[in-house]
């Protein structure tokens, strides 16, 4: 290679550190591990079908601890976390982390085909409460580095039977420090389906939401899904946080600037 194509490549990483540094964390929730076909049928996929990310952190009823969870490509998530909380409660919007989400279950019993195939990240779920009650399921994310985010959910009972619309409310929101948080306020979009629906796409606003997000320095993401229409509980199917403007380290703009210190000293004395 040429020097002027290194330091073209060096230059680029240093101008565009988004498309060299972005990480995207992918969280199934439910009992049924992803593998497959299904480890590329995501809501993130589809929007950026050059992504090819296919780790899947599975999370079921239990807190995650730092040191557990990898990025997309395998990679750990040094120092990021998950707590899972509910509220079941026909008035209250404020998810409790200290009462985990009381189902883990795989349904799928009423839809089952097209992108909700098993182990589609899509069919399985966690969620509070019995059917008829009120409950709203979230999690909060520490330890993400600052920037912005896009964040991608689905989220719907694939079990649920009946000819009515069925809707699910989805939130995103940032708090300064751990602990509960009030969703009431956040950005928030809406899922309405019927129960016979069984999409062959993923659709955003369809069949499921993108939501963006900036964190500064210490911020903890907070996600929040509540029910609406027949079915009043919030279930939580997958999400996908997406960085839309990481930046590197220090050590990384020294090391590509080295580098092209390196090549281009290398590059002379050949020329002489």
């Amino acid at each position: 290679m040429k020097l002027p194509v290194i330091l073209s490549c060096c230059a680029c990483a240093l101008a565009a550190p988004s498309l060299v540094c972005s990480q995207v964390l992918m969280i199934d929730f439910g009992p049924t591990p992803v593998s497959g076909a299904s480890l590329t049928n995501s809501p993130y996929h589809s929007a950026d079908t050059a992504f090819t990310g296919t780790f899947w952190n599975q999370v079921e009823k239990v807190d995650i601890a730092t040191g557990s969870l990898n990025w997309s490509d395998g990679t750990s998530a040094t120092g990021v976390s998950i707590n899972l909380g509910s509220v079941v409660s026909t008035t209250s919007t404020t998810i409790n982390l200290a009462t985990q989400p009381a189902t883990s279950s795989a349904l799928g019993t009423t839809v089952g085909g097209g992108i909700y195939t098993s182990p589609s990240v899509g069919r399985d779920a966690i969620f509070s409460g019995t059917a008829g009650s009120t409950s709203s399921t979230g999690i909060q994310v520490g330890g993400l580095a600052a920037g912005s985010y896009d964040i991608y959910i689905s989220a719907r009972n694939t079990n649920a039977t009946g000819t009515t619309v069925y809707s699910q409310a989805l939130y995103a929101g940032v708090s300064s420090s751990a602990g509960n948080f009030d969703f009431s306020g956040y950005s928030n979009k809406s899922l309405n389906y019927s129960s016979t629906s069984s999409p062959t796409t993923w659709t955003e606003d369809g069949v499921y939401v993108k939501l963006s997000i900036s964190l500064t320095s210490g911020d903890y993401l907070n996600i929040a899904s509540a029910g609406g229409g027949q079915e009043l509980r919030g279930f939580l199917n997958s999400i996908q946080i997406v960085s839309t403007s990481a930046v590197p380290e220090p050590s990384t703009y020294a090391f590509i600037a080295g580098l092209a210190g390196l090549v281009g000293t290398v590059y002379w004395r050949r020329r002489r």
